[in-house]
């Protein structure tokens, strides 16, 4: 018995190699990110929210529209447009008309975002630090390239 297999108590064999590694990466996905979870939670933020905020970080004072941020979203989420609303609620995004174009809403960070990402950082740096550091450098190179060709090698979107 694999070990995931033994870790949600499966009996059965995977039906193949393929599904086995699909359901490790999606367990581990859920078990690495759920301490993520945690410490955004205590900002009022979920990780999409938060991977909202490091875009806009990125745009060193620039905005962006709803579509351009879901584009660079690590996951895909459905409705940038409301998980920017929420944002905007709590004062962390400014949202505004696109000059040119009135029916685009074009989105920036604002400081009270930039303070948010600024408590964020250090506790965000060490809980990733920690939660690979059982792995070597090279290890986790081979990881980085792995998922990389698993992710780029033409998977459904």
């Amino acid at each position: 018995m694999t070990s995931l297999q033994h870790e949600i108590r499966q009996n059965r064999p995977f039906a193949s190699l393929e599904q086995e590694v699909f359901l490790n990466l999606v367990r581990t996905t859920g078990i690495l990110e759920a301490p993520l979870r945690s410490l955004l939670h205590g900002e009022g933020l979920r990780p999409s929210h938060y991977n909202i905020l490091r875009i806009l970080r990125g745009q060193d004072g620039g905005c962006l529209s709803c579509s351009a941020i879901g584009e660079r979203m690590v996951t895909r989420v459905p409705d940038v447009t409301r998980l920017v609303e929420k944002l905007a609620a709590k004062g962390l995004v400014e949202r505004r008309r696109c000059p040119e174009d009135g029916r685009k809403v074009l989105v920036s960070l604002t400081g009270a975002g930039a303070a948010v990402l600024g408590r964020l950082e250090e506790p965000v740096n060490r809980l990733h630090a920690s939660s690979l550091a059982h792995m070597s450098e090279k290890e986790l190179l081979l990881l980085v390239s792995l998922l990389t060709k698993a992710r780029l090698g033409g998977g459904a979107e």
